[in-house]
C-alpha cells in the first residue's frame, strides 16, 4: 500500500492513502499499547495532527518536499514485525519512538509554516476572490440591513468578549436561515484588526463546540461577522437572567446543564490548543463568548483577540489591541473583561495557552456561584461590602478553605438536601469542578493544568452528576 508514496504527485494521493492506512494503524496501536503508553499516545497525537493538516496543505513544491520527509518518517514508525507489536513492547523501544515523535514534530512545524506562507500568498496575490474560505459569504451593508430588519433585534449589546465594542443582532438570510450578526463599533480603533483576526482564524475551524462562520461584510465603514444562530444566547445571559433568559432554563436550574456547557467550552479550547492547524490561543474566553444553540450545546465564539500559536515557544507577545480585548491594561477598573484576564499575561504582555485556562477557570466560578465576574461582595471579616471585587478574589479562599457551600448557587436542585446540608456538603462532582477551577486560577501559568486535564476532570464530574439523577 505504501510503495507508491515515494512517487506521490499530489497531496490528494497521500490523503487517499492515509484515510485507510498508516495513520489509523498508529492511532489504533497506541490505544492498545500495554507499556510506555504515554510515549505511544504522544506519537499517535502527532500523527492525528498530521491527518488533519495534510488536506489543508497547498499543492506546491514546498509541500511535496515536506511530504517526502513525512513519508520516510512514517515508514520508519512501521518497520519491523508490525506496529502494534512494537508499541506493545515499547519499553524496549521508548527512545526510538521519541526520536520518531521529534521527527514528526519537525514535519508539523514545517507544514504549519508552509500553510501559513500559502495563506499569505493567497491574501497578497490572489485577486480572484476576497473571501478567506469558500463557505464564507460576502454580504453588502444593504443585505445585512434587510437580514436584520435594519438592526432591529439586539441579542447582545456591548459584547463582553470585545470589551464593549460590538453589538450582536438576530438576522434571517434570504433562504430563511437564522444567523447572528456581530457589528463592530466603527469608532473602536481595534475594529479592523479584530475583524481580520476573527475571519482568518474562525474561517477554517470546524468543531462541534466552535461557532460556525457563515459570512462577512466589509462594505464602507462596516465590519460585520455573520455566524450560525445560537438560539439560547450566551452562557452569561442564561446565568444572570438577561436578554430573555428565564429561571426555568436548564442552565439556571440544572447543574448537569451547567457542567455540560463548561465541558463543551473546554473541548473547544482543547481543539484550539492541541488539534487546530495552526494551533490557536483564543485570548478571550468569557461566559459571553460561550454560546448555546437550540439544543443547549455550547459553542465558543468571539475570536477577535485570538492569536496563532508560534511554533517552539512557550509564550508570545501580543499587540496592544489584542491585549485590550482581554481586559489587560486598557479596560476600566470595573470591566468584566479584566476579571477573566490572566494576571501573568497582563503583567508580561505575553500570552500562552495557560491564559485561556485561567479565563476558563473564572467561567467555572461563575457557573458554580451564579455571580457576576466583578461585583460588590460581602466581606465577613470586616462586615462590609467590598466594591468592584473580582469573583476569583472572593471565591478562591472559600474553595481552598473547604467552604464551597458558602458560595454555591442555590438555584439548581441539590438532590433534595436541606439547605444546611447543601452548605456543609456540596456534591462531589461540584467540588471536582471547584477544585479544577482553583488549579486553573493559579497565578503562574506553568502551574495550571493543561486543557486536556481540565476536559478530563469535567468529563468525570459530568459522569458523576448524571449518576446523581436530578442534579
Amino acid at each position: 500500500m505504501w510503495s507508491g508514496l515515494g512517487n506521490a504527485a499530489t497531496v490528494a494521493q497521500l490523503v487517499g492513502v492515509d484515510a485507510g492506512g498508516i495513520i489509523s494503524m498508529i492511532q489504533l496501536a497506541a490505544r492498545t499499547a500495554g507499556q510506555n503508553k504515554k510515549d505511544c499516545e504522544h506519537l499517535a497525537g502527532r500523527v492525528e495532527h498530521l491527518a488533519e493538516l495534510i488536506p489543508c496543505l497547498p499543492q506546491d513544491r514546498e509541500s511535496q518536499r515536506g511530504l517526502t520527509r513525512l513519508h520516510g518518517t512514517l515508514l520508519e514508525a512501521c518497520q519491523g514485525r508490525g506496529l502494534a507489536n512494537q508499541l506493545w513492547n515499547a519499553s524496549r523501544q521508548a527512545e526510538r519512538f521519541r526520536d520518531i515523535e521529534r521527527k514528526i514534530d519537525a514535519c508539523l512545524s514545517s507544514f504549519i509554516l508552509i500553510s501559513h506562507i500559502g495563506i499569505i500568498r493567497r491574501l497578497d496575490g490572489d485577486n480572484s476572490s476576497q473571501r478567506q474560505h469558500e463557505d464564507v459569504e460576502e454580504f453588502t451593508r444593504a443585505e445585512i440591513m434587510v437580514a436584520t430588519d435594519n438592526f432591529y433585534v439586539v441579542l447582545s449589546d456591548d459584547d463582553i468578549g470585545f470589551g464593549g465594542t460590538a453589538t450582536v443582532y438576530k438576522g434571517t438570510l434570504g433562504n430563511g436561515q437564522d444567523v447572528d450578526v456581530k457589528r463592530l463599533n466603527p469608532e473602536w480603533r481595534g475594529a479592523e484588526d479584530a475583524f481580520a483576526t476573527e475571519l482568518a482564524i474562525l474561517s477554517p475551524l470546524r468543531h462541534e463546540h466552535i461557532v460556525r462562520l457563515l459570512g462577512r461584510c466589509a462594505d464602507g465603514g462596516e465590519r460585520i461577522v455573520v455566524t450560525q444562530h445560537m438560539a439560547n444566547g450566551s452562557l452569561y445571559n442564561q446565568l444572570h437572567g438577561l436578554c430573555g433568559a428565564t429561571s426555568s432554563s436548564p442552565v439556571a436550574s440544572s447543574w448537569k446543564a451547567r457542567v455540560q456547557a463548561l465541558l463543551g467550552a473546554a473541548r473547544a479550547v482543547e481543539h484550539l490548543h492541541c488539534r487546530a492547524v495552526p494551533l490557536v490561543i483564543h485570548g478571550g474566553v468569557t461566559s459571553s463568548n460561550i454560546l448555546l444553540d437550540d439544543t443547549w450545546t455550547s459553542r465558543l465564539a468571539g475570536f477577535g483577540a485570538a492569536v496563532r500559536q508560534e511554533a517552539g515557544v512557550e509564550s508570545q507577545a501580543v499587540a496592544p489591541v489584542a491585549a485590550a480585548d482581554t481586559g489587560c491594561g486598557y479596560a476600566q477598573e470595573r470591566s468584566f473583561a479584566t476579571a477573566y484576564a490572566d494576571p501573568e499575561h497582563c503583567s508580561t504582555g505575553r500570552i500562552k495557552p495557560a491564559s485561556d485556562v485561567y479565563s476558563l477557570g473564572v467561567v467555572m466560578l461563575e457557573v458554580l456561584t451564579g455571580s457576576l465576574p466583578v461585583d460588590d461582595f460581602w466581606d465577613e471579616g470586616s462586615q462590609t461590602a467590598v466594591p468592584n471585587m473580582t469573583l476569583a478574589s472572593f471565591v478562591l479562599p472559600r474553595i481552598r478553605g473547604g467552604r464551597l457551600g458558602d458560595v454555591l448557587d442555590t438555584r439548581p436542585a441539590l438532590q433534595q438536601q436541606t439547605s444546611s446540608q447543601q452548605q456543609l456538603s456540596p456534591p462531589t462532582p461540584l467540588q471536582m469542578v471547584a477544585d479544577t477551577a482553583a488549579r486553573c486560577l493559579l497565578l503562574h501559568g506553568d502551574n495550571r493544568p493543561a486543557i486536556a486535564d481540565v476536559v478530563a476532570n469535567l468529563e468525570r464530574a459530568l459522569q458523576l452528576l448524571c449518576g446523581h439523577g436530578n442534579l
